[in-house]
């Protein structure tokens, strides 16, 4: 038979625990040590940005060199960008949107975390933006250089908004053909 003496057991922790309490204990940081940082939520603010989603304050990651205009390595990892889809190499406009897309990310990018962690070849998904905090996923539909994702994502309604936008302008160089056909300029 298992007898529990709770009062007495109670008391001994509680007693650890001023124990505890009084006498801090100061611990050295180990080197080298990882922070992990939580993605925070995109702020929507039109001051500081030229986008309508913006995050200023998301971590930073370095870019090694582009791939493509929708994927990039990092120095330990492919990431690809979390709701649209650019030009593969051989296709139109994957030179213009390659080009622009490095334009804007430079050396060091900002990410947040989508729905989805990862995409069919294990690359990692992120919502990116510049160094200031301006949105690269809405900035590439926007310009025509992108096609944005139609199925999920936090920020689909804005990136699907910016792509009618810019296919009823004709803009961009995925766009302009198709502009030109339906208004028929030749």
């Amino acid at each position: 038979m298992i007898t529990t003496h709770f009062p007495v057991m109670a008391a001994a922790v509680f007693a650890a625990l001023i124990l505890a309490c009084a006498v801090p204990t100061p611990v050295a940081p180990t080197f080298p040590f990882t922070i992990e940082i939580a993605s925070p939520e995109p702020t929507i603010d039109i001051s500081d940005c030229s986008t309508i989603i913006c995050c200023s304050d998301c971590p930073d990651i370095g870019m090694d060199r582009a791939i493509d205009g929708d994927t990039f390595q990092s120095a330990n990892a492919r990431i690809r960008l979390f709701g649209v889809d650019t030009p593969e190499r051989g296709e139109k406009c994957f030179t213009e949107a390659t080009e622009r897309f490095k334009e804007l990310a430079g050396d060091t990018v900002r990410v947040e975390f989508g729905p989805r962690s990862l995409d069919n070849y294990d690359r990692i998904l992120y919502y990116v933006y510049t160094a200031s905090g301006e949105s690269i996923d809405e900035l590439l539909v926007r310009e025509g250089s992108a096609e944005a994702w139609m199925r999920d994502g936090q920020h689909r309604d804005v990136r699907v908004a910016a792509e009618e936008a810019a296919r009823g302008d004709g803009g961009g160089c995925l766009w302009e053909c198709i502009y030109h056909w339906q208004v028929g300029i030749s």
